[in-house]
């Protein structure tokens, strides 16, 4: 006898089931699939425990007649489809006929269903793919079916099921898909009697999202509808405001079938690109409607990805359609803020005559102040200082200022501000060159002796560090050359503290050359140049801060807001805010829930004051959610990582030579200086010796 055999019907449902129903969100896509497919314009989903033990799925679709309700649990049995070419031209959501019957292998299934040509409902009960019971049962026209105990005779699957509120969430990621792509159908997700999500079925996509994403992000999306030969593609997408640092916003769909593919996302980014800033994903959902012979939907088990014939169109339409809405709205309403000019800002103070006319100083100081905001300097202008050289500037001027009031008028004050900016140049030049003077008279005594001291302390400190790794002392060149130079400790030694068995911190000596590309710090020490990496230095000083606060036992580090700042959020990021409560506390986050779905933020930790909150807890509750959710250190530190890279300064800022050496001075502090919390290194070096050898001197 031979060892192949033919399997049972039950095990090939168990089988398929293991490729389409993966957990309670994938019975409940097939199901509110079927009732779109039915033509249904209400939808209610009712789950318990995440779905895991009740689901039920209402409808008032057309129905299941009284003779197919038998054969609708049957393998492959669909009304869909009659034959392979049908494959080309599908048009359905679902079309397989598996979906059915492999759910009702694994649970307790009871559906109850009435068409329009029958009086009553009937009634079907079927248990691990046995049918138990037929009958009348009353019911309104469309389709119920109840969902009980799901993987209850498969053990290994159902052992892999997460939390309820984790399961809940995927339910939540599903219906929200559904139902942005079907605007004119009504959805009403309810979960342990709390509705999550309610549409209205007006067919207004943008009350969707208003309902789904909350009031703050349906403000900054816009409508897309283009054609790109034989492909239309509508739907909306957001601004800047909006972008987050993940694709979880970015939702696709094929002919109103919700897929994941590559080539939408690429050209999307590069539609993107030059609007948002590096790392960021724009707010993008887009429905393309093909011809259904140029693309092939039976490539993935569960649908979510397709095979396009024509990827380059695809890509094209995409693009232009994304690009083209950008510019077009950017050009009517300014909303990328690439129009913007000092001009405009300035405007709004020139319509006040009156005001200008009884205060002049005032209004200058504010026209100074915002013509400076709006200028590329704004990082290194110190605004305060601005105003107290006004001061000055009006005690000395008295007699100018007062003939300015007589002639305001007559004057353009774009013009006059421009004059007052040149003006308060020169004035910090002089004030620069002052205090140089003074800096270079006060250090004249000190000089030789901190070099000195640096000299033998950083030496020895090195010598020992040399020893302990490699087990014998440097060897020195002796050298007058060699003499002369700064003595500086090597600071890129991984894993080893360049202060360590030092008993009292002394600075290395540097010599500060300059920032390259307002991103990269070169300095020399010894016979070696550094160039550090200004993001992923101050990211590896604010980790540490944020570190030794979380876990310290004291009293948090936290400064309260002037203004709470109320934060919108979706369920599921509610969820995840609420089970981290603890986390965002012992950070020096001060936050409580107000309302349905909205956190009140009234502090911070004092690092973050002067950045934007909201961005920063969204992104926050995203890194998390990246994370498993039984890895609990792991989790803080990613929480710990997101918040420190918020907090420190970004490429292209323009820092001052002070900050400059403040920010050198903290990372050579401490333990490891030498990566950021996201592994990457925190500075390069080369030797004198590797410069030359560049340049064929060695």
């Amino acid at each position: 006898m031979g060892n192949i055999v033919l399997l049972d019907d039950l095990t090939i449902n168990k089988i398929a089931a293991g490729e389409v129903i993966e957990r309670p969100a994938s019975v409940i896509k097939e199901m509110v699939e079927n009732s779109i497919d039915a033509g249904a314009t209400n939808i209610i989903v009712e789950i318990r425990n995440g779905g895991i033990s009740y689901i039920k799925i209402s409808d008032n679709g057309k129905g299941i007649s009284k003779d197919d309700l038998e054969i609708a649990f049957e393998r492959h049995a669909t009304s869909k489809i009659r034959s392979a070419e049908d494959l080309d031209t599908v048009k359905s959501m679902g079309f397989r006929g598996e979906a059915l019957a492999s759910i009702a292998a694994i649970a307790n299934v009871e559906l109850i269903s009435k068409t329009s040509d029958q009086d009553v409902g009937y009634k079907l009960v079927i248990e691990g793919g046995d049918i138990l019971e037929k009958e009348i049962a009353p019911s309104s026209l469309g389709t119920t079916i109840t969902v009980r105990n799901l993987f209850f005779n498969t053990p290994v699957r159902y052992k892999f099921l997460k939390k309820d509120y984790t399961e809940a969430g995927y339910i939540e990621d599903v219906i929200t898909k559904i139902a942005l792509v079907n605007p004119q159908i009504a959805f009403k997700l309810i979960n342990t009697g709390k509705t999550i999500i309610q549409t209205s079925g007006n067919g207004d996509l943008k009350a969707v999202i208003y309902s789904i994403f909350g009031k703050n992000v349906a403000e900054e999306v816009m409508p897309v509808l283009y054609e790109y030969e034989d492909i239309k593609i509508e739907g909306m997408i957001g601004t800047s405001k909006i972008a987050r640092s993940n694709r979880s916003n970015q939702i696709f769909f094929v002919n109103k079938r919700h897929i994941k593919d590559k080539t939408l996302m690429s050209a999307t980014e590069q539609a993107y690109k030059g609007m948002i800033p590096l790392g960021k994903f724009g707010f993008v959902i887009l429905n393309l409607t093909i011809d259904p012979s140029k693309v092939d939907v039976n490539v993935h088990p569960a649908k979510l990805e397709v095979r396009f014939q024509e990827e380059s169109k695809i890509f094209q339409g995409v693009f232009h359609a994304i690009k083209d809405t950008l510019l077009k709205t950017e050009d009517k309403d300014g909303l990328f803020g690439l129009r913007k000019t000092d001009e405009k800002q300035i405007e709004n103070y020139t319509n006040e005559e009156s005001k200008i006319k009884t205060n002049v100083v005032e209004d200058k100081k504010e026209e100074v102040k915002t013509l400076y905001e709006n200028t590329d300097k704004k990082q290194s202008i110190n605004t305060l200082g601005i105003l107290e050289r006004l001061k000055r500037l009006k005690e000395k001027e008295e007699k100018q200022l007062s003939q300015e009031e007589k002639n305001i008028e007559e004057k353009n004050p774009l013009e006059e501000i421009k004059k007052e900016k040149n003006l308060l140049d020169e004035i910090e030049e002089k004030e620069e060159i002052v205090l140089k003077e003074n800096r270079l008279e006060e250090n004249k005594d000190q000089k030789v002796e901190q070099e000195e001291n640096a000299q033998y302390g950083n030496a020895m400190n090195f010598d020992e560090m040399y020893e302990k790794m490699f087990g014998r002392a440097p060897v020195k060149k002796e050298n007058e050359e060699y003499k002369k130079e700064t003595n500086v400790v090597d600071i890129i030694k991984e894993n080893v503290s360049v202060f360590e068995d030092i008993e009292e911190y002394k600075k290395p000596v540097y010599k500060f050359i300059g920032i390259v590309f307002n991103t990269y710090i070169v300095i020399e020490m010894k016979n070696e140049m550094y160039i550090i990496d200004q993001h992923a230095a101050h990211e590896r000083v604010m980790y540490e801060k944020v570190k030794e606060n979380y876990y310290s036992d004291s009293s948090k580090d936290s400064q309260l807001l002037l203004l709470p700042d109320l934060i919108t959020l979706t369920h599921k990021e509610m969820d995840i805010a609420k089970e981290n409560m603890e986390m965002f506390s012992k950070a020096g986050f001060c936050l409580e829930e107000f309302g349905e779905n909205t956190i009140k933020l009234t502090g911070v930790p004092t690092i973050c004051i002067d950045i934007d909150n909201k961005e920063l807890f969204l992104e926050t509750l995203d890194e998390i959610n990246t994370v498993a959710r039984t890895a609990k250190q792991e989790k803080e530190e990613k929480f710990i990582a997101t918040v420190a890279c918020k907090a420190a300064v970004k490429a292209n800022m323009i820092l001052t030579e002070e900050e400059v050496s403040s920010l050198i001075d903290k990372l050579l502090e401490l333990p490891n200086p030498f990566s950021c919390p996201h592994g990457r290194p925190t500075a390069i070096k080369m030797s004198k010796y590797d410069i030359e050898r560049k340049f064929a001197r060695k």
